[in-house]
């Protein structure tokens, strides 16, 4: 700060080449027009890399203003995150470099935006379903480092078992779709497209300065490149979430057990509509299905128990369901009754589950919770002991399930 010799207590320095010691990076929350000469005295520093928060570049029509700032970027060899960003988090680090709220839960995920507004969903979801993360960035104009460079990253850092990006457009999509179809062998990509209609293509292009495309050609990019779409921000995130603690699994045949009908038929349209495969139920897994449910209830696939059974009778049809070698994935519908609260529910499934892990037997497993609101608490449960579930949707834990095994396929795991 040229006007200042303290701020808040700490020294101020008029240029940061007055700044003792060697700076791994410089953090930009200047006006635009400040930004170019900074730059150049952040570069005869020598810091090797450059946060620019600053908005007023491309995206408001100053292209020029954005191409100096490149110029000078390559001149003095620092890489340029942004503009127009809310910066990035690196929580093994501890690493805060933004203006948004600090973020320190650690975990596996590692998440990017283009847009601010999306970066702070990406943080309240987190921090509200306790989902840890090891990066959150923001990319904004990406007049440098953009989501291919992220990936490369990604694909060495031990702190990410996934990585979940949003994008309204991509500067080099055959750079993106080589390092993608590389990356995710290994690791699970997630893209959220933004701007696949032409009214987003417009808003896009007002926002970042991005050319968001023709959808088509994105659809085919990422399917080709092993990348899973998410078709919403709530994916997205929920994807982000739920992937890495599903195991991955062995071959395709999935089957429902349901304590309620109707969400049997609804989670059988989901498992359609994510391409999954409804296991036919060989003659004797059915009859051994049937020596636990009722006669009024139904073997076949979906199973349905029907919902006046008790504890025992959902554990007794999940062990099976993971003991048998042909079921190679299970989604369960959970109805709440007083028979089988939810909680309890949630426990004794939790029993069986980590019995069965016991044996060596793991099997990626979602839940769909209907009821009153303790189920919120039954599905929060599950998640803590590694069981994706959700309370009122028959939809997510079925696109969850569906998102592994679209990775799975294209890593040529199954």
């Amino acid at each position: 700060n040229p006007s200042a010799a303290e701020i808040m207590g700490r020294k101020a320095y008029k240029s940061v080449k007055d700044v003792p010691g060697v700076i791994d990076v410089a953090v930009f929350a200047i006006p635009a027009k400040f930004v170019a000469q900074a730059l150049i005295e952040v570069g005869e520093k020598k810091i090797p890399g450059a946060v620019l928060i600053p908005s007023g570049f491309a995206e408001t029509g100053n292209v020029e203003g954005q191409q100096e700032i490149v110029d000078i970027g390559r001149k003095y060899n620092v890489r340029l995150m942004g503009p127009n960003i809310y910066g990035f988090y690196y929580t093994p680090k501890n690493l805060c470099a933004t203006f948004c709220t600090a973020y320190d839960v650690k975990g596996k995920a590692a998440l990017s935006s283009q847009s601010g507004g999306i970066g702070m969903a990406i943080i309240g979801f987190s921090r509200s379903a306790k989902m840890g993360v090891s990066a959150i960035v923001g990319l904004g104009n990406k007049s440098d480092i953009d989501e291919d460079d992220l990936l490369t990253f990604f694909e060495q850092d031990d702190n990410t078992a996934i990585i979940a990006q949003h994008l309204e457009d991509l500067k080099d999509g055959r750079a993106f779709a080589e390092v993608a179809k590389r990356v995710s062998k290994k690791k699970p990509i997630v893209v959220l497209k933004a701007g696949r209609t032409a009214m987003g293509a417009r808003a896009a292009s007002s926002h970042t300065g991005a050319l968001a495309g023709n959808d088509k050609i994105y659809e085919d990019v990422l399917k080709q490149s092993g990348v899973i779409r998410a078709r919403s921000l709530r994916d997205l995130l929920e994807f982000a979430r739920a992937i890495p603690i599903l195991p991955t699994p062995k071959g395709e045949n999935v089957v429902i057990i349901t304590g309620a009908g109707g969400s049997g038929v609804l989670l059988s349209d989901a498992c359609v509509d994510n391409d999954l495969t409804l296991m036919a139920m060989p003659p004797d897994l059915d009859a051994a299905f049937r020596k636990f449910i009722p006669p009024f209830g139904a073997a076949g696939n979906p199973v349905d128990i029907t919902g006046g059974e008790p504890p025992k009778t959902y554990q007794n049809t999940v062990r099976l369901g993971l003991e048998d070698p042909r079921i190679h994935a299970l989604i369960l519908g959970y109805w709440h009754t007083i028979v089988t609260p939810p909680m309890v529910f949630a426990r004794k499934l939790v029993e069986v589950v980590e019995e069965m892990r016991a044996k060596g037997i793991e099997k990626p497993i979602v839940a769909s919770l209907a009821g009153d609101v303790e189920v919120e608490e039954a599905a929060e449960y599950l998640f803590d002991h590694g069981i994706p579930a959700y309370a009122y949707s028959t939809e997510i834990p079925v696109a969850v399930l569906g998102a592994k095994y679209k990775w799975a396929r294209g890593a040529g795991l199954i």
